[in-house]
């Protein structure tokens, strides 16, 4: 197509022209169009009010008809004498006349109706909340239209004309209604109907539609009031309007008459559906002749163009072809330069040989590299030379030729890529080469070292992974393979973070690209999921690669599977600070979780608590059913100990069967004592251990930070103090530290430094107190009875230090003692004469009971076995662990006598007396208040073979009891007090 500007210039004014001939007809049909379409209209127009004035015109017809008979039988009835029978047969014998239409009733006035010209049941029935009958309530004689409604009695669809009835006198007589069938003004306005696209509707002023032409029974009390017709009969009461249907939604031109002096309304309704049919019919036509208008004015155009174009075309090709020959010339010179130029600044050697070998064309790169010889044999050294000549006449045939040529330059190894490319006549005859060469050594280098990157890649056992700037995985070792059980192909392409096993949140790995962003580095520990499913924790180690403007390239990730080794270190930890029995904290960790909740109790200004807690009667299952059973026990006791603390509590177990409990951020110290009770009750439930069940209890000791200590060191020692007083009130409660614990325990401590002194100062002695015969009065026994003269304290009992000479072993050597002394002193008060010595449970517990050590004593002194008598307590014997029976049965192998204190007293079984052979029962007196269950002992006693003692005599009454229930032998203040040894040797002479 021509741009020339004459071109232009003719085209702009074709146009112009054609243009304004399209307008203008375009302007010609529009304006038929629009006369035509505006002349329909008027005439549906009109047609609709014509319509309308002839539906007016017959429902007038119909109103004036029924109010006519109304008018008449209310004259009638007005002028007759007023009773309901002479209405009724009024009414009755004009039934016929009125036909379907309407009928006639009449209400009284209480609403009642009395009489209808139609033969339905109507009599009776009260219609005084009817809108016609309120109506006619105030004197007047107007006619009344009520609104549409159903029949009460026909159920027929209605609205009623109502009118007063008043007699000669004025006086209200009753309204008489007549009610007109809606549905036979409907059939008439279907009957009226022109065609189908009519529509007919007569509806009240209330906006309540009475009939309609189509769709009656839809229609029929409908309201329309919210429809532009009614708001329109509002301003005016006749209009004609184009407007849509509320009924059907269809558009129509609406003509509307407002029935004279009555609350009708007729509407006529015709569709203009039509009148758009014939407008497009009209509009298709107008189209299409236009289109053929702009047919032939674009054909005559474009004609004119191209018949002007070609013209132009030939004048332009004359004149080209004698510029272009000119132009020519000067393009293959300028082409020759640029070539020359490209050649001298490119890279790599560009020349072309002979098939004489000597160059005619070389471009600058050769003179730098090769320097300025004119033929290979000059520019090549002879070694070179005869290595290059086979690729050379190679090339000379017609092959290219591409080889690589090692050679010293610069007193340098490089290495060159020389490339022979044939140059061919027009008969395909080699005519020269085209070389090109170019110095390779520094790629060679690259790819020696690329070699030796990728198998360090390869080959390395740490999992190696290369991701875009985005996490996108471009590349991954063997070594990821093996590690993650993915294969490459599996994972290029997917996001690194893909691989994660989610047990990080988000926020981690949003910290950790943040730091990877800002740092181009990060370096940590991640879990990942295997292919198979599993999770391992890998070390992880970022590094980003950057381009030259700065901007990250590549991630490069190192990784390794550290699964195994941090489960060594997570079990070696816990080893080291968990217990291996309960998996409950252990002493290292407890110390180190109790400091930190102080430090933190002490920052928050929030008090704590240190629960002790120690088990009562757990060595008695421990001896009794063996370790195994005590194992599930300590488990039992802990699980019990977890369920009764809260989450943020801590749980510790020192040892044995030592637990603690620390009680953490406590906003009422009332919380301690609720958890301990828990503690309490829980430990005291039966424990069921495999087949066997145990019961045990626990003594628990209270201490509260900062109130009672400021470091853990002293806290630990309250409440542990606080837990020793538990235990010596009772056991199975709790003790909240006290200051005097505090004393107490320095007290013992002290106590205990001097108790070690008074074995070597000979502070300790034995007093005896006399055991009588009661059958002839004679001393025959006597109770060795310690006591100690302390320097300060003066003679302290047994009871005052014994206590924490078990507690801290000196109980061994002070028993030790007391059985050399009483032997010692036995073998003064001569033959037969049999000493008691007392054996602690801790004793029988504790240590090995030298029975051979003594019988070499006893020796010494010359004295039979059965000269000392062994006293132990029956809570001993409830014990019956292993080591004490073998113990006391020791004591029985050596022929030493055993006698039980404190019988009664606990819940021995009479099976214990005869299982451990016991000698001698010392009785309590206070069994003397029931001198029936006191001989019951004695008798028991004997018949098991056992001599009964009896402990604490004090008075007559008591000695005539016990000799009368046939006790053999009593001590007590009756008989004497305790006494020395010298003063036992004067009563045994007299």
């Amino acid at each position: 197509m021509s741009t020339t500007d004459a071109y232009r210039r003719f085209r702009r004014r074709l146009l112009v022209t054609m243009a304004m001939l399209a307008l203008l007809a375009t302007a010609v049909v529009a304006w038929q169009l629009l006369s035509s379409a505006r002349d329909r209209e008027q005439a549906i127009r009109q047609q609709t009010q014509h319509y309308a004035r002839a539906i007016e015109a017959q429902v007038l017809s119909t109103i004036q008809l029924s109010d006519i008979a109304l008018l008449g039988f209310a004259n009638a009835i007005k002028v007759a004498p007023y009773t309901p029978q002479t209405v009724d047969a009024l009414l009755s014998s004009r039934g016929a006349t009125f036909g379907s239409s309407f009928w006639i009733t009449f209400i009284d006035p209480n609403g009642f109706a009395t009489a209808s010209s139609r033969d339905i049941p109507v009599k009776g029935i009260n219609y005084q909340d009817r809108d016609y009958f309120q109506a006619q309530l105030k004197p007047g004689n107007s006619l009344y239209v009520g609104e549409p409604t159903y029949g009460r009695i026909s159920k027929s669809r209605l609205f009623f004309l109502s009118r007063r009835v008043d007699n000669a006198k004025g006086q209200f007589l009753g309204v008489i209604v007549a009610p007109i069938n809606a549905s036979t003004l409907a059939q008439t306005f279907e009957n009226s109907r022109l065609s189908d696209d009519v529509t007919v509707t007569l509806f009240h002023t209330n906006g309540r539609i009475i009939a309609r032409a189509p769709l009656f029974e839809q229609t029929f009390n409908r309201d329309i009031s919210d429809s532009n017709v009614y708001r329109s009969f509002r301003n005016s009461p006749i209009d004609t309007l184009t407007t849509i249907s509320p009924i059907d939604h269809k558009s129509r031109i609406a003509s509307y008459r407002k029935l004279p002096n009555l609350p009708l309304v007729v509407l006529v309704g015709s569709s203009n559906v039509g009148l758009a049919l014939i407008s497009q019919r009209h509009f298709i036509i107008a189209g299409l002749a236009l289109f053929l208008i702009f047919l032939l004015i674009a054909a005559a155009t474009i004609y004119a163009l191209h018949s002007f174009a070609a013209a132009e075309e030939r004048e332009r090709r004359i004149h080209d072809l004698y510029v272009t020959s000119n132009e020519t010339e000067k393009k293959l010179a300028k082409s020759e330069q640029r070539l020359r130029l490209i050649a001298d600044n490119l890279p790599i050697v560009i020349a072309y040989v002979g098939k004489d070998e000597k160059y005619t064309f070389k471009n600058r790169r050769f003179a730098e590299i090769y320097g300025e010889g004119d033929s290979l044999q000059q520019v090549l050294p002879p070694e070179i030379y005869a290595e290059t000549r086979p690729h050379l006449e190679r090339a000379f045939n017609g092959e290219m030729v591409h080889f690589e040529r090692h050679i010293q330059r610069n007193d340098q190894d490089c290495c060159d890529a020389i490339t022979y490319v044939p140059d061919r006549d027009e008969n395909g005859n080699v005519i020269g080469l085209f070389v090109m060469a170019e110095d390779i050594s520094e790629r060679k280098r690259h790819e020696e070292a690329s070699k030796l990157a990728t198998l360090m890649y390869d080959n390395a056992s740490e999992g190696m992974m290369v991701t875009d700037a985005e996490g996108r995985i471009l590349s991954v070792n063997p070594a990821f393979s093996r590690i993650s059980g993915y294969p490459a192909d599996e994972v290029i392409g997917h996001l690194a973070y893909e691989l994660t096993s989610g047990q990080q949140d988000i926020k981690f790995f949003s910290r950790m690209r943040q730091t990877i962003t800002h740092t181009g580095y990060w370096e940590g520990e991640v879990w990942h999921q295997h292919k198979n499913g599993d999770h391992y924790l890998v070390s992880l180690r970022f590094n980003t690669v950057f381009d030259d403007q700065g901007n990250a390239l590549r991630h490069v990730a190192l990784f390794s599977d550290i699964t195994k080794k941090k489960a060594t270190e997570e079990a070696i930890w816990k080893e080291a600070n968990f217990d291996a029995l309960t998996g409950l904290p252990n002493r290292r960790m407890f110390n180190e979780r109790l400091r930190q909740e102080m430090k933190k109790s002490a920052r928050d200004i929030a008090p704590m608590a240190l629960v002790f807690i120690d088990l009562d009667g757990f060595k008695a299952v421990n001896d009794t059913l063996g370790h195994d059973f005590g194992d599930i026990l300590l488990k039992q006791v802990a699980e019990r100990l977890l369920q009764c603390v809260r989450n943020t509590d801590t749980v510790a177990r020192l040892g044995g069967d030592e637990f603690t409990v620390i009680l953490s951020e406590l906003k009422d110290t009332g919380d301690v004592v609720r958890i301990v009770q828990d503690i309490l009750h829980s430990l005291a439930r039966p424990f069921q251990l495999k087949h066997e069940t145990a019961e045990i209890s626990g003594s628990i000791g209270i201490a509260l930070f900062p109130d009672d200590a400021s470091d853990a060191e002293t806290l630990i020692k309250c409440a542990d103090q606080a837990m020793y007083l538990a235990k010596q009130q009772g056991r199975n409660r709790f003790s909240y530290f006290a200051p005097f614990m505090q004393e107490a325990s320095q007290l013992r401590i002290e106590l205990c430094k001097e108790l070690r002194n008074a074995l070597k100062n000979k502070e300790l002695q034995l007093l005896f107190q006399p055991i009588r015969n009661l059958a002839n009065g004679k001393v025959q026994m006597a109770e060795a009875l310690i006591r100690w003269e302390h320097p300060q304290r003066g003679l302290l009992k047994p009871a005052e230090f014994i206590g924490v000479a078990e507690n801290t072993g000196i109980i061994e050597s002070i028993g030790e003692w007391v059985f050399q002394e009483a032997a010692t002193q036995a073998a003064s008060f001569g033959d037969g004469f049999q000493v008691c010595v007392n054996k602690s449970a801790w004793q029988f517990r504790h240590e090995a009971v030298g029975v051979d050590h003594w019988l070499a004593l006893l020796r010494e002194q010359a004295l039979p076995a059965r000269s000392i008598i062994i006293e132990v307590t029956e809570s001993l014997l409830l014990e019956a662990s292993r080591e004490v029976v073998e113990r006391i049965q020791s004591l029985r192998d050596a022929n030493m006598q055993i006698s039980l204190d404190d019988f009664g007293h606990g819940y021995s079984s009479l099976n214990f007396l005869k299982r451990f052979k016991i000698d001698y029962l010392k009785l309590d007196t206070s069994f003397t208040e029931n001198q029936a269950l006191c001989e019951a002992i004695v008798a028991m006693a004997h018949k098991l073979g056992i001599k009964v003692i009896a402990e604490k005599i004090e008075t007559e009454e008591q000695l005539k009891i016990l000799m009368a229930a046939g006790c053999d032998f009593g001590q007590g203040f009756l008989f004497g007090e305790p006494i020395s040894a010298q003063n036992l040797h004067r009563l045994l002479i007299t």
